[in-house]
């Protein structure tokens, strides 16, 4: 069973393909708003995608009423998450995974992401997901 678990935003948004057993990222991104329905519908079909976790912000209820009927059609579930502290969680996860070269010495609590890196926060909101499960 695969997860897709997104970061709502205004112009842009993250996703994140997670495997519901052993939480591996399958595939992880980011898109705008405008492909939204498309973007969703190919990775729903590519990883047989059974539920869609939605972060509960920025345009969270927005999206979900323009992903619901897209969504029903395949029999995937729509599910809310809280986003609490996800930004925090996302950027911190992108500057560890990123730490290479220079950035290697530089704290990163000095380091700012050159980046968006709302994918890290569809990975984030995922594992929550499945930490109810």
């Amino acid at each position: 069973m695969q997860i897709l678990a997104i970061d709502p935003g205004r112009v842009k948004f993250g996703y994140a393909v997670l495997t519901a057993d052993d939480r591996r990222v399958l595939c992880q991104g980011i898109a705008e708003v405008t492909g939204l329905v498309r973007v969703v519908q190919e990775l729903v079909d590519r990883f047989q995608v059974t539920t869609v976790v939605i972060g509960d912000r920025t345009a969270g209820a927005e999206f979900a009423t323009t992903l619901r009927a897209a969504l029903e059609a395949n029999h995937v579930s729509l599910v809310p998450v809280r986003e609490d502290g996800s930004s925090r969680e996302g950027r911190h996860r992108f500057l560890q995974a990123n730490r290479r070269g220079w950035r290697r010495w530089v704290p990163l609590g000095l380091q700012s992401p050159w980046r968006p890196y709302d994918d890290y926060v569809a990975v984030v909101l995922g594992e929550r997901y499945l930490d109810r499960q």
